[in-house]
């Protein structure tokens, strides 16, 4: 599904074609193996209208409100990342520096907060739509989970990075590592970098919430490009919308209810996505910038 490295943009092919060597070195050599595999035959049927074992509800409801087990795999990984392949990158190139979201400078760059990531797929929305799922299938999903002994564990982590300098520098810092298991469960691999707009996005609402127990997922919709930060309280998946979004009428900060009508919102975006441009809708023809850039 992800089989190369997602990077922030860059105008000069020179630059881009290092950055991307260099990732793909990283990945060739940083990958490190862990003994998880995927328990598909759980979540069988998570997008029709058999109901889930209670026991895994139970197993992913604790995993999400509990503050995040980081899998030892991935953050080896991240950190083998910012400490040994980052600096290397941005020596002496001010314009990487900025693009990848580090404000002025990389002075010793570290890792600040790690978050699961929950991604979710067309089937997933409309199985919602149909009314053959619950809101809470947007987390159960076996392209989420991993089974490690008894435990679950994302299968995505995003690690916000930092610089360690005085706290107004560490402000501006806006970017991020994003690592995922692989298919056969045999290794981590990164597959996006920077995403200053994103990052900074979930600095600034994470900041703003103000209700109790705030441990954090990231909600991400690929095919339609939208991310929203997420919790749950009581098997109820609560969502607070990251960009200002004309499409689905989401403010940023705001929450966003899963109800018929965002989702039907949804389903719209999807059916234009499947249109000719000239075809679609003229509040859709035009794609929105992507937020994770």
């Amino acid at each position: 599904m992800f089989e190369t490295t997602s990077i922030s943009r860059f105008s000069k092919n020179m630059l881009l074609g290092k950055l991307k060597q260099s990732i793909f070195v990283l990945i060739a050599t940083l990958s490190c193996s862990i003994p998880l595999t995927v328990r598909a035959d759980l979540y069988e049927g998570n997008t029709t209208s058999q109901e889930p074992v209670v026991d895994e509800i139970q197993k992913i409801e604790q995993a999400l409100t509990a503050p995040l087990e980081v899998p030892s795999g991935s953050q080896d990984l991240a950190n083998k990342f910012v400490d040994q392949i980052l600096p290397k990158l941005l020596a002496n190139d001010a314009r990487l520096v900025q693009q990848l979201g580090f404000g002025d400078s990389t002075n010793t760059v570290t890792i600040d907060e790690a978050f699961a990531v929950m991604l979710i797929r067309r089937d997933d929305v409309m199985s919602l739509i149909g009314g053959q799922a619950k809101p809470f299938q947007l987390v159960n999903n076996k392209n989420n989970w991993l089974l490690s002994g008894s435990r679950l564990v994302p299968k995505r982590i995003v690690f916000l990075l930092k610089r360690n300098d005085n706290s107004d520098e560490a402000d501006d810092t806006r970017s991020s590592i994003t690592i995922e298991q692989s298919a056969d469960g045999s290794s981590w691999r990164i597959i996006q970098v920077g995403a200053p707009k994103l990052s900074g996005a979930m600095r600034q609402t994470i900041r703003g919430y103000t209700k109790p127990n705030p441990n954090h997922f990231l909600l991400w919709i690929p095919d339609l490009n939208r991310h929203y930060l997420g919790t749950i309280e009581n098997r109820m998946v609560n969502l607070t919308v990251l960009f200002n979004d004309r499409l689905t009428k989401g403010q940023r900060g705001k929450d966003q209810i899963v109800d018929a009508d965002f989702l039907e919102k949804l389903k719209q975006l999807y059916e234009d996505l499947d249109l000719p441009k000239k075809l679609r809708q003229p509040t859709t023809r035009k794609v929105p910038s992507v937020q994770a850039r």
